[in-house]
């Protein structure tokens, strides 16, 4: 069974994944030095191959969409978005074409949008930016939360 993931998920997963990334390079380059601790390149080896493992579990509870801008994160297909009420910290990355499709349709269509909690779930702009840019609130259902956002690339 998969859920799609909030903001603050999709971030810790992030971390996640960046920390493994940074194991798996440390490993290689203090190798010489790991050899000088008990068991240190074992100890270490080990700790990230049991991340690897809980990394591959988890990703088996995402969405199959999420899961698509999590690999495209590994494989450094990456744009950054900050919507201007998010704090700087946060970074949204998605695939080229997933961008490009975003950024092209918000331009045109978000701005003074006017559709309610319903019929915007029908939206495709909707749909990519619920993906990759998750909310913790959604609000009311009166209007479509995205309507109002003003993005910086």
């Amino acid at each position: 069974m998969t859920e799609r993931m909030t903001r603050d998920e999709v971030t810790a997963i992030k971390m996640l994944l960046a920390s493994l990334s940074n194991e798996k390079y440390a490993l290689e380059r203090i190798s010489k030095r790991l050899d000088m601790v008990p068991d240190g390149k074992e100890r270490l080896k080990q700790h990230t191959e049991d991340l690897q493992k809980l990394m591959d579990e988890i990703v088996n509870t995402i969405t199959a969409e999420q899961c698509k801008v999590i690999y495209g994160t590994m494989k450094d297909y990456e744009m950054r978005l900050v919507p201007k009420l998010m704090p700087m910290s946060t970074n949204v990355l998605m695939t080229k074409d997933q961008a490009k499709n975003l950024m092209d349709c918000a331009r045109i269509k978000c701005q003074g949008c006017v559709e309610d909690g319903e019929s915007c779930r029908r939206c495709q702009v909707y749909q990519i930016m619920e993906e990759t840019v998750p909310l913790d609130d959604y609000g009311n259902g009166m209007i479509c939360p995205y309507s109002l956002a003003e993005w910086e690339n």
